[in-house]
């Protein structure tokens, strides 16, 4: 899934804003760590898994929120538009 696919009509910019922010932070947190422990070799090896089951916590809290714009979860519905014009 892209970017793109993920975020509401609109909010684009927010969304890329928001990924190249995380990233920029966990790179940043990335290699403070890693010069921190480069010198421990249990540590050096514990790393990468403790950074593995972070990014799977984050994703499986985030699951029912990541899917396509406009694509509804199970139970909802769209309402029409009764009397009010859709705006472009």
């Amino acid at each position: 899934m892209s970017t793109d696919a993920l975020t509401p009509a609109g909010r684009t910019s927010e969304a890329y804003a928001w990924l190249i922010l995380s990233i920029g932070v966990g790179q940043s947190a990335g290699t403070a760590l890693a010069g921190r422990f480069a010198e421990q070799p249990l540590a050096s090896a514990a790393l990468p898994a403790a950074g593995a089951a972070f990014t799977f916590a984050v994703l499986l809290a985030a699951h029912r929120q990541l899917r396509p714009a406009g694509q509804l979860l199970r139970g909802q519905y769209r309402r029409p538009l009764r009397g009010r014009r859709k705006t472009p």
